[in-house]
């Protein structure tokens, strides 16, 4: 009998609650929907960094940032830390990778010789270079994101090379709406929809699905193909086609609850200086602040808010599509029946929630729990679930489903397998996450959440602590840290952390730069 296939759709900065399957009613999302109306979507899904680099290599590798040793954005996954395309790979599966994957550092020196790194594709090497990497056979990397994407990288050499001179549309500065001057990441894409970045890694990984179709009824290697989309990540800059679709008039205001911040931890507001534009500042990437470019939007209007959150949506459409032409492909292909569809994403968004915009320390459920939905043999269609799961269950999942024997590896998460069947069981009582600061060592955190709870300590600072109680207050807007008649949870679940979850905030690895 024929393995099953795997198809991993990943985006970048995108919360659960921006998809019409989690309840979102101003977004268009259909595609994306499908997939939890033909199988199951998770409603408790966490990673447990909500930065790029350390939840990624947790998907690839079932193991937490702390043991796969990638903690921070300017460090890489190292090469002897196995991976589940090594596994698959040996295994006899095919391993295709199209779009961001983010594993090494954006800004490495050219030295260190990474595929993933700006400097890689100014040497010879990359010439008609596209793997493996990581356990990949064969790759299409996009590099960055937004109006970088251009710089290196598969996609920017071939917009480069078919569309001279097009890459200059992605910038701001030929948008036919300027940026409003309270945030500047916010305009139109000029650059035509079908030469986008997105378009492009909808149209590799349909040509990818296409090389499968003659594969479908013989005997020829079962696949893992991960697609990573870099939206809907900031800077907010649909294409225009997209764009005009949302009114941002129509967009609800950020959910925020009075002075919830003055309840919290006192670095809210300290992370990024005010008085200088954002992009200037995202792009300087000084050592000295602090991963996720988190700020506070006091200074920002309702107008601007209301048009990020528009812009979003415009993004999750123009990957929705890609979406359906990716069902459509694998569908056409004769292999939807024997294949395994997940859509995740790495991370959330902030997105003017408790005052606050984009990511940063703070392990707020806008940032660490992501949609995850799954479709495939076996699964019942339109299921839903608040099982307690994690990125760390990813590989074990993956590598069951497959077949695969894991009796000998070492993973931090489980197999999923008993909530794709339904069993009536509790997969997880606990779900753990930490935060690893890249530039002010009191901000690293541990988090530790039950169906009710959440608890983030500041090993550092003991006085700092977040407590939110999940079943009165899911938007987690009313901090019980430090209130009264709650000091009986607050030591139960830090007997928990310190038990099950110590610190560690240090890994045995180098921070090559920023970001």
């Amino acid at each position: 009998m024929k393995k099953p296939n795997f198809v991993f759709i990943c985006t970048d900065q995108q919360r659960s609650d921006s998809l019409g399957c989690y309840g979102n009613t101003e977004v268009r999302s259909p595609n994306i929907d499908s997939i939890a109306e033909a199988g199951i979507r998770f409603d408790r899904h966490i990673t447990p960094m909500q930065i790029c680099s350390p939840s990624r290599a947790t998907m690839l590798t079932g193991l937490y940032p702390r043991n796969h040793q990638l903690i921070i954005n300017g460090m890489a996954l190292p090469e002897k830390v196995p991976t589940i395309t090594e596994i698959l790979g040996d295994a006899g599966y095919r391993t295709h990778g199209v779009g961001k994957q983010h594993l090494q550092p954006l800004l490495a020196p050219a030295e260190h010789n990474m595929p993933d790194s700006r400097a890689f594709w100014q040497s010879e090497e990359s010439t008609n270079w596209n793997g493996p990497f990581y356990g990949y056979e064969t790759v299409d990397l996009l590099l960055g994101e937004s109006d970088t994407a251009h710089l290196a990288g598969h996609y920017a050499n071939w917009l480069n090379e078919n569309h001279p001179g097009a890459a200059e549309l992605l910038k701001p500065e030929h948008s036919s709406e300027q940026p409003p001057a309270d945030l500047d990441e916010i305009w139109l894409c000029e650059l035509p929809v079908e030469l986008h970045y997105n378009t492009w890694i909808t149209n590799r990984a349909v040509e990818f699905l296409q090389t499968t179709r003659d594969a479908a009824q013989d005997s020829n290697k079962p696949f893992f193909l991960f697609i990573s989309y870099p939206d809907p990540h900031h800077p907010f800059d649909p294409p225009v086609d997209y764009a005009k679709k949302y009114c941002p008039e129509d967009m609800p205001l950020p959910a925020v609850e009075g002075d919830e911040l003055s309840r919290m931890p006192p670095y809210y507001g300290e992370l990024y200086p005010k008085g200088q534009g954002f992009r200037e500042l995202y792009w300087a990437a000084h050592a000295d602040m602090e991963a996720g470019s988190m700020i506070t939007t006091e200074d920002i209007s309702d107008a601007s808010m209301r048009k990020a959150i528009a812009y979003t949506h415009a993004m999750v459409e123009m990957i929705d599509d890609g979406v359906g032409k990716i069902l459509n492909a694998l569908d056409e292909s004769g292999n939807m029946n024997n294949t395994f569809v997940i859509f995740t994403s790495d991370h959330g968004e902030l997105l003017g929630d408790h005052g606050l915009l984009h990511k940063g320390p703070p392990p707020y459920r806008q940032l660490t729990e992501v949609s995850l939905l799954m479709r495939g043999p076996g699964i019942a269609p339109g299921v839903t679930t608040q099982a307690l799961t994690n990125h760390i269950d990813f590989v074990p999942t993956f590598l069951e489903l497959a077949g695969i024997d894991t009796i000998d590896m070492q993973f931090d998460g489980q197999s999923m397998r008993p909530v794709l069947d339904q069993d009536a069981v509790e997969f997880r009582k606990y779900n753990f996450g930490e935060y690893h600061p890249a530039a002010k060592a009191e901000l690293y955190n541990q988090t530790v959440s039950t169906t009710k709870w959440r608890l983030t300590q500041y090993p550092d600072r003991p006085q700092w602590g977040e407590l939110f109680d999940l079943e009165n207050d899911p938007g987690e807007h009313f901090n019980l840290f430090n209130q009264p008649g709650h000091s009986e949870v607050v030591s139960e679940l830090s007997e928990i952390l310190a038990s099950r979850f110590p610190p560690q905030a240090s890994v045995d690895n180098q921070a090559l730069c920023k970001w």
